[in-house]
C-alpha cells in the first residue's frame, strides 16, 4: 500500500478533471458489475468499490461521496423492477449497507492518502534536520582540526607534534563520516565504499610524501550506521597510517590494499607489500597480546 501511495499522482486542482475522472471509474466498475450480473447471474455491488476507492485517494472525499452518489443511482436503476419505483424487499437490505460501506469507504480513502502525506513530510523535514546537524557537526570537528594542526605546527617537539598529529587525522576521519551520511536515501547510514575512498586517498596524499605508494580501495556497497562507520574509519585510519609510515621505509614503494567485503558477516582486511615486521617484534607483541588478554 505504502508502494501505492508514493506512486500516486498529485492531486489535480480543475473539478471537471476530478468529476470526469471520477465518472469514467464509476461507468467501468458498472460496465463490468453488468457483465458479472450477466454471464454469472451474480449481482455483486462489491465490484463499485473500487471506483469509490480510487476517487478517494486519487482525488478526496468530495470525489469519492460523488462515486458513492452515482454508483447508487445505477444500482438503484439496474435492480429496480420494471413499471415501478419500489426496490424488491430483498434487495433494500443489501442497499443500504452498500451505501453506508461505501461512505466509509470514501471517509477512510482520504484519510489513507492525507495520513500518508503528513507521514512523507514529517520524514522530509527529518531527514532536513538530521542533515544540517551532519553538516554543523562536521563545522565544529574542522574547526577543532585545524586548532589542532596550528598547535602542532608551534611544537618543537616532535613527539607531541606527532601526538596532535594523529589526533588530527583521527578527527578527519570522523568527519569524512559525515560527508557520506545520507538520512533519506541509505536510512540514515554511511555509504562506506566512498567514505572508505576519501578517507585513504586524504592518508595516501597526508604522508606517502614523495614515495610511489598506492592506496587501493575494494569495497562492496555497504551501508552502515554512523555508530559502527565512525569506529570501522578510525581502524582504517590507524592501520594504513601505521602501514605508510611503516611499512616502507625510504623511498620504497609498494601497494596498500584495503577492502571491505560481507563473507556473510562484514569482513574488513588492509594488507601491503612492505618490510613486514621483525620476527623479534611479532613475537614480543604476541606475547604482549597473551599477557594482556591473561590479565583481562
Amino acid at each position: 500500500m505504502e508502494e501505492f501511495l508514493k506512486r500516486l499522482p498529485p492531486r489535480p486542482k480543475s473539478p471537471i478533471v476530478r468529476i470526469a475522472t471520477t465518472t469514467a471509474l464509476t461507468g467501468i466498475c458498472f460496465f463490468a458489475l453488468q457483465g458479472i450480473h450477466v454471464s454469472a447471474g451474480v449481482l455483486g455491488f462489491f465490484v463499485m468499490f473500487p471506483a469509490i476507492f480510487l476517487a478517494s485517494v486519487l482525488f478526496d472525499r468530495g470525489s469519492g461521496l460523488y462515486s458513492t452518489v452515482l454508483s447508487t443511482i445505477l444500482l438503484y436503476f439496474e435492480v429496480k423492477p420494471a413499471g415501478t419505483f419500489l426496490l424488491p424487499v430483498g434487495l433494500v437490505l443489501p442497499m443500504i449497507i452498500f451505501v453506508v460501506v461505501a461512505l466509509g469507504l470514501a471517509v477512510i480513502s482520504e484519510g489513507l492518502r492525507t495520513g500518508y502525506q503528513r507521514a512523507a513530510e514529517a520524514e522530509r523535514a527529518k531527514d532536513l534536520l538530521l542533515q544540517e546537524l551532519s553538516h554543523r557537526t562536521k563545522n565544529n570537528l574542522a574547526m577543532v582540526s585545524s586548532l589542532l594542526s596550528l598547535q602542532a605546527r608551534m611544537k618543537s617537539s616532535p613527539e607531541a607534534r606527532e601526538a596532535l598529529e594523529k589526533a588530527v587525522r583521527r578527527i578527519h576521519a570522523i568527519a569524512d563520516a559525515h560527508d557520506h551520511f545520507r538520512p533519506s536515501s541509505h536510512n540514515g547510514q554511511v555509504e562506506m565504499r566512498s567514505y572508505i575512498e576519501e578517507l585513504c586517498g586524504h592518508l595516501g596524499d597526508t604522508l606517502r610524501d614523495i614515495r610511489p605508494i598506492a592506496v587501493k580501495v575494494d569495497a562492496e556497497e555497504v551501508n552502515l550506521p554512523t555508530e559502527q562507520a565512525i569506529p570501522l574509519g578510525l581502524i582504517v585510519n590507524e592501520l594504513v597510517t601505521n602501514a605508510l609510515k611503516h611499512a616502507f621505509p625510504g623511498d620504497r614503494g609498494g601497494t596498500i590494499a584495503v577492502k571491505l567485503f560481507r563473507d556473510p558477516s562484514l569482513v574488513l582486511t588492509v594488507a601491503d607489500d612492505g618490510v613486514g615486521c621483525h620476527p623479534t617484534k611479532m613475537e614480543e607483541q604476541a606475547r604482549a597480546s597473551s599477557n594482556c588478554s591473561q590479565s583481562s
